[in-house]
């Protein structure tokens, strides 16, 4: 958790209305808020750190384009992470033809962090899940991004998926129950 963070005990939607009324500080707020749980569900879509952070970078340009467009109705997390999936998406849609091994080769790029051994840790963790979550079907792998990465409710998954909620909790019981018995064969 940032500073900024644990300065502003605004909601999400309350920041939103700031910015939107011209309050800059309250944006870089929820940047802050979101860079770390949102790059990660990116991260583990796409399993490639630059295009992650480039689709993370994307995400917060639609947020601003779109900033008028936003339902105050509706949750901000909701909506960004919407907004994440379906730039995901359609980056995918657009790659799907054009598979190479380029991807693997930026998944090697030199760590950032002084700690080099708890980056290799680290590494290693999300590299099996990374294997894990990639023999999962396309909407469990979502909802389970979505839940544990994104921390949104059944209710907000089900909506922003299209999905109904028993669908959801079913998919998220099914990818736990895959994820289970990949992850423990491996310790």
């Amino acid at each position: 958790m940032s500073t900024l963070e644990k300065l502003d005990l605004r909601t999400d939607e309350e920041l939103f209305k700031s910015w939107r009324g011209g309050k800059q500080d309250c944006f870089e707020n929820l940047l802050a808020r979101y860079q770390g749980r949102l790059y990660k569900v990116i991260l583990g879509w796409t399993k490639n750190p630059h295009l992650s952070q480039d689709l993370f970078q994307e995400t917060w340009v639609r947020v601003i384009e779109h900033r008028d467009e936003f339902d105050p109705s509706r949750k901000f997390s909701s909506w960004v992470f919407a907004i994440a999936l379906n730039l995901t998406r359609d980056h995918w849609r657009k790659e799907k033809r054009e598979q190479t091994d380029i991807d693997s080769e930026r998944a090697e790029a030199e760590p950032s962090s002084t700690d080099i051994s708890r980056e290799l840790i680290e590494k290693e963790q999300m590299q099996r899940l990374q294997a894990a979550l990639s023999s999962l079907s396309d909407i469990e792998r979502e909802v389970f991004m979505l839940r544990h990465f994104g921390a949104l409710s059944f209710q907000e998954i089900a909506k922003m998926l299209d999905i109904n909620l028993n669908t959801a909790l079913s998919r998220m019981h099914q990818a736990c129950s895959r994820l289970k018995e990949l992850v423990g064969e491996t310790k």
